[in-house]
């Protein structure tokens, strides 16, 4: 994977070779294989390389084809290369030396600005098409690499991180409020709403799936993929629907092993991941090759407080998993000493905003840590499993159910699910109640939740008077946001949701830095385009069926993985049961930083302090279960957010580059 950059003046101003320069001078804090320049007068390109499959060893970027007159610089892995050369007809014999940036070109060549629509892949990518005067922008349809640019009447400018576009005199480091508004104001992780906004104004995220193309006479961006519904995949059996799961999602795991290092994997005991490890061990024994597993577990001395369905150490499961398939390697990291609050300058200088994965982020950074001293290459994970290889939710499903008037298999469903969990009235009621029309469902919550304050309810940290002026009500309801997380989406819905633009370019911010920060490639085989739409064209009756729910995964996956893992549906991980037990030695010291949020400006001016200061009371001991208590989790992102802005103030961000000089010794 790579860091690009670069500069168009429309105007025909030549880009001075300082700004160059000084762009790639900003990705210096991360190791490079391999860095390069390309300038024609007011067009400058820039790629700071990392090597990570057998093909980028050879490839040179930025590259320039004067015979068509194209130039490209690519951050890019593409998965399908087998089928664009038949499609593209490339011969045999140069298919192993042809490198993505060469087929992404071809690509163009053939189909123009149409080209993303065939490619399959992690990508970020730029073409400037001299004879056309044209800059073809383009981000992968699921946004795993991050993309920013810069627009004015005069030029454009764009970068992987957000440092190099701060050399130009005219971007200003100016917050954007309306991103700040989504951040505190959305409970969940999500950062933001919009896809394309970015925590500076006039910096703008290109969203997943989407293409910009800028030139002198103006800007046009369109949507090149999106998460639709597809035609129901009809086939004769049960046995052939797994079938085809079990042969595309090998070949999604199958196509990101190709690393000149070692491959490994994040993996817990659930589904996903396990899926996705035993299907790469499969494959990487072929070859005589070993996978090396990465596993978060609990701290030493942890006292398990969970009811009996939660489990906190999943170690017995992922044991499993590596004996049966054989040639798994698994580390299990602790992390001792480390918490959720740890290194937050170091990930503020990785990430370049604030964050609000406070429960694993500290430990998929401790794991990246620890693959980098492997060497591994390439990450696997199956992050994105549970909207498309495993979906399975009850609620969704039935209000499918009750849209499409299939009133026999509701019922049959209904009292299936309930009574496969042994409370059959209780959750009857439960299931019946998200079916009820929305205003009716938000009537009986509140009539539930009578005891709760408004301010409680919200639990976000935003000042009122802040939210007011940012419209925060306005955009929640302009972007479908529902504060009470009423469910009111029926399956499809559900997952287009959870694979939106706004979801991906989330996650992808955060996965395309820390992937460079420790030079390698994190890759989501359940995230795979072609997964995606195969998942989304299975009919409904696959992933739930009979109270069962990850119904074809768990089938497609027999003799793949151990049946202790496979058919496990009583009992899931929970690797942030341990959040308040890392805390508890600290906590004095943050009790303290806590109390003094509110004595600067900006703090006054986002956060609601009063409230802030008054949760904190309840928090004078912080018990084993406060892990479950979305208050305090509203604290500790007040707290992220109250240090990122310390951390901006204080020039830290201006010395990045001595800071970071060895930026993964400091993360174990």
């Amino acid at each position: 994977m790579s860091a690009i950059c670069g500069i168009y003046h429309y105007e025909g101003k030549p880009v001075t070779p300082e700004i160059g320069r000084a762009m790639m001078r900003e990705m210096d804090i991360y190791h490079a294989d391999a860095a390069g320049i390309w300038q024609e007068g007011h067009v400058f390109l820039g790629c700071h390389a990392q090597h990570i499959t057998p093909e980028s060893v050879r490839e040179i970027l930025p590259y320039h084809d004067g015979l068509s007159g194209l130039s490209i610089t690519a951050d890019a892995i593409i998965d399908n290369r087998a089928e664009l050369c038949d499609k593209l007809g490339i011969s045999n014999s140069n298919r192993n030396i042809m490198t993505d940036s060469h087929l992404i070109l071809q690509a163009y060549g053939k189909w123009g600005q149409d080209c993303p629509k065939y490619l399959v892949g992690d990508f970020a990518f730029v073409i400037w098409d001299c004879k056309r005067q044209q800059m073809f922008c383009v981000v992968d349809p699921t946004g795993a690499r991050a993309f920013y640019y810069y627009l004015s009447a005069r030029h454009f400018a764009f970068s992987t991180l957000l440092r190099p576009l701060f050399v130009l005199p005219e971007i200003a480091r100016e917050h954007n409020e309306t991103w700040i508004a989504d951040f505190l104001a959305i409970p969940s992780v999500k950062h933001q709403l919009d896809p394309e906004l970015t925590l500076y104004k006039n910096i703008y995220l290109l969203p997943a799936g989407y293409t910009l193309t800028v030139w002198p006479d103006g800007v046009k961006k369109q949507v090149y993929w999106q998460v639709e519904r597809q035609p129901e995949l009809k086939l004769k059996s049960d046995g052939e629907y797994e079938e085809a799961l079990r042969e595309i999602l090998a070949e999604a795991v199958r196509c990101r092993l190709r690393s000149i290092r070692p491959v490994g994997v994040m993996m817990s005991g659930g589904l996903d991941s396990t899926s996705v490890a035993c299907l790469a061990a499969r494959e990487l024994a072929r070859g005589g090759r070993r996978l090396l597993a990465f596993s978060a577990v609990p701290l030493s001395g942890y006292r398990d407080w969970l009811p009996t369905d939660k489990l906190a150490d999943e170690t017995p499961y992922i044991e499993a998993v590596s004996e049966h398939a054989g040639n798994i390697d698994v580390a299990y990291c602790r992390f001792e000493g480390k918490h959720s609050l740890s290194d937050t300058d170091r990930l503020f200088a990785i990430l370049e905003q604030p964050y609000k994965i406070l429960e694993n982020l500290f430990w998929v950074d401790g794991i990246m840590a620890a693959a980098q001293e492997q060497n591994v290459g390439v990450i696997l994970n199956g992050a994105a499993g549970n909207a498309t290889i495993s979906w399975g939710d009850f609620s969704p499903y039935l209000l499918s159910l009750l849209r499409a008037g299939q009133w026999h298999r509701l019922f049959h469903e209904s009292w299936t699910i309930a009574r496969r969990y042994r409370r059959p009235i209780r959750a009857m009621l439960k299931l019946f109640w998200t079916l009820l029309p929305y205003n009716m469902q938000k009537s009986l919550y509140w009539l539930e939740n009578r005891h709760w304050s408004k301010n409680t309810q919200d639990l976000s940290p935003i000042n009122p008077d802040f939210a007011r002026r940012s419209a925060v009500p306005e955009r929640f309801l302009r972007f479908g946001h529902d504060l009470l997380y009423i469910n009111r989406l029926d399956s499809f819905e559900t997952r287009q949701k959870l694979l939106s633009p706004a979801g991906f370019s989330h996650r992808g911010v955060i996965t395309t830095k820390h992937a460079l920060a420790y030079r390698m490639a994190s890759r989501d085989p359940t995230m795979d385009k072609r997964v995606i739409e195969f998942c989304l064209s299975l009919p409904e009756d696959q992933y739930v069926r009979n109270g069962r729910d990850r119904f074809i995964l768990r089938r497609t996956m027999a003799g793949i993985l151990p049946d202790k893992v496979r058919l496990n549906d009583t009992v899931r991980g929970k690797q942030s049961a341990d959040l308040a037990q890392r805390l508890q030695p600290f906590w004095h010291e943050l009790t303290d930083e806590i109390r003094n949020i509110g004595r600067r400006d900006a703090e006054r001016e986002y956060l609601d302090v009063a409230k802030v200061q008054s949760e904190l009371i309840k928090f004078n001991m912080l018990n084993d279960d406060a892990a479950d208590d979305s208050n305090l989790r509203m604290l500790l992102r007040s707290l992220i957010f109250s240090r990122f802005l310390k951390y901006e103030d204080s020039g830290t961000r201006s010395t990045t580059g001595n800071a970071m000089g060895n930026i993964a010794a400091s993360s174990i």
